[in-house]
């Protein structure tokens, strides 16, 4: 069986994503954006996220609104005809091995890309856009179009960064060619890179784009082994970081991903999953169209109830909604360490 892959986070429904981005994915506005958090937070439960999205928004949108702004809610109330897809092994090869990241890697060698932010401005198809809506703790904002990638790559930093001083080594598990790893060696250099994703095209590409950047290393991987060769090559006294950004939200369940991770608890210092929160959600409006996009979607609805019943796990975070470049398919940011006595 295969891996999922990495989720494109914008909604390419909202007509509006057309403008290139490769002058926004500047890492150098990143770092402005994200301050370090302190070692003491790792023991909590509910992290301060540091981004306020407020600070970047040019103002609130109402929930009315929305229509405007995305095709879906439409489809969810089925005032609109949408073929509902089923999340199996096929459909994820075919949508993504062989057609997105396949179209990338195309893309790359035609244009001589080695670039991964010029990579991710093809992948976003973006062109002509003024502002677009994402939402923050229920809120909705109209974020203008140049604090789209910084907020949404502010996110991964600010979800990772209690742990990487600790870390020897950072992997992401269904990485697609790695731009996540692009992210976070920007702005930490002196670690060591590992992705993992199923997708033969990603790798390829992935070798392209990182041949001068000898710490990112992206690898094939498959999310239902037994074993992880990315964690079985980690020497021992080695500490690991390992992370997820929208990929298992395409599995059907967590529970084999834990079982595995759970042979490797004696390297591992924390887990982080930027993924979606099914659990997370509660019965306002908002939350119950979210609700009904995971489940048209076929999205994973059990992550955070595996994290809760897998034993040797401590949960140290569970954030709802910290970021939702679609709206109705937000980030939860849960965190866990192994608690081995």
């Amino acid at each position: 069986m295969m891996s999922c892959f990495s989720f494109i986070y914008i909604n390419q429904d909202i007509s509006l994503y057309n403008k290139n981005l490769h002058n926004i994915c500047c890492i150098h506005s990143i770092r402005a954006i994200v301050p370090h958090m302190t070692n003491n937070q790792n023991s909590t439960l509910s992290i301060q996220s540091k981004i306020n999205i407020r600070d970047y928004a040019s103002r609130i949108i109402p929930l009315d609104e929305l229509p405007k702004w995305s095709k879906w809610p439409r489809r969810l109330l089925q005032l609109d005809e949408w073929n509902i897809p089923r999340r199996t092994v096929e459909k994820n090869d075919s949508e993504y091995d062989k057609d997105k990241y396949l179209s990338y890697l195309n893309f790359a060698k035609k244009n001589g890309i080695t670039n991964a932010d010029e990579i991710r401005s093809h992948e976003f198809g973006l062109s002509t856009f003024e502002s677009t809506v994402v939402s923050q703790k229920g809120i909705l904002f109209e974020l203008p179009a140049n604090q789209i990638m910084p907020a949404n790559n502010s996110v991964l930093l600010d979800s990772l960064s209690p742990y990487i001083d600790e870390a020897d080594i950072v992997i992401e598990l269904g990485c697609g060619y790695g731009h996540n790893l692009w992210v976070m060696q920007n702005q930490y250099p002196n670690k060591r890179y590992i992705g993992g994703d199923y997708s033969r095209n990603a790798v390829e590409l992935s070798k392209l784009i990182y041949a001068k950047h000898s710490n990112i290393n992206v690898e094939q991987f498959n999310f239902y082994d037994d074993t992880y060769n990315m964690l079985e090559k980690c020497s021992f006294g080695k500490k690991v970081l390992v992370f997820t950004r929208h990929a298992i939200e395409q599995l059907p369940t967590a529970t084999q991903v834990f079982n595995t991770l759970s042979k490797y608890f004696d390297r591992i210092i924390a887990g982080v999953h930027i993924e979606v929160g099914f659990d997370n959600y509660d019965n306002s409006l908002l939350d119950l169209m979210r609700k009904k996009y995971v489940i048209a979607n076929d999205y994973n609805r059990d992550l955070i109830s595996v994290i809760k019943q897998q034993p040797g796990i401590e949960m140290l975070r569970n954030d709802s909604d910290e970021l939702g470049i679609n709206p109705l398919n937000p980030s939860s940011i849960v965190t866990w360490r192994p608690n081995i006595s």
